[in-house]
Order: structure tokens, then sequence, then C-alpha cells
């Protein structure tokens, strides 16, 4: 078959390109794709705050003048307790994560963020 012949029978069966996919395709394409899954930022978020409570009372169990810190009794007794237990909480919190990780993905969410606030308070 000439290239002329092939023109002349593209033309009687009065072709047209297309430059976009058939809304049959698009369609078929579209109902094969699952749905999209929000992931939840709640565990972080709690995460978030938990750690700054625990990273604040821990920094200010040694920081002078805190009403917390060395030298102010029972005030700073209860605390200091609550925050060293916070502490000692979320690391044994973030092993079970580390070990349950793909059991319980959002606990990981929870306890790395919890972690890694904790840090930064101290830290900085």
């Amino acid at each position: 078959m000439s290239f002329k012949r092939f023109d002349e029978r593209l033309t009687q069966m009065q072709w047209q390109p297309q430059s976009g996919p058939s809304p049959q395709i698009v369609d078929s394409v579209m109902a094969d794709r699952p749905p999209l899954a929000v992931r939840g930022v709640e565990f972080t978020l709690a995460g978030a705050i938990l750690g700054i409570l625990i990273g604040v009372g821990l920094k200010g169990i040694y920081t002078p003048g805190a009403p917390w810190g060395p030298n102010t009794g029972l005030t700073g007794l209860l605390i200091g307790g609550a925050s060293l237990a916070g502490a000692g909480l979320s690391l044994a919190l973030a092993a079970y994560a580390i070990l349950r990780r793909h059991d319980m993905p959002r606990l990981m969410q929870f306890a790395s963020m919890n972690l890694l606030i904790i840090v930064m308070l101290l830290l900085g």
C-alpha cells in the first residue's frame, strides 16, 4: 500500500486526530483508582503537646528562678517528679512503638513527635 493510498483511505473514513484520551478511558482509569486516604494529625498533635508539657517541666527542673526549679519545695517536687515520670514513660512508649510500628502506626506518630519535641526543648 502506498503512502498516497493510505491518505486516501484516511480521508474516506473521515478520521480526525484527537489530542486527549476518550471519556471511556478516563472513566475506566478513575474507577480503578483507590480513594485517597487522609492521615489524621490528631496523634501527631497530641504527641507534640504532651512533649511540650514534659519538655518545659524538665527544663524548669534545673533552671534557677523557675516556679518549679531548684529549692522550690513541694511544687518543684511534684512538677519535677511528674516531668521525670513523663520522660521515662515517653522513652518506654517510644521503645514499644518501635516494636509495634507495623501494627500501630499512629502510636509511632505520637511517640516520635513526643520525643522529638522533648529533645528540642531540652537542647534549646
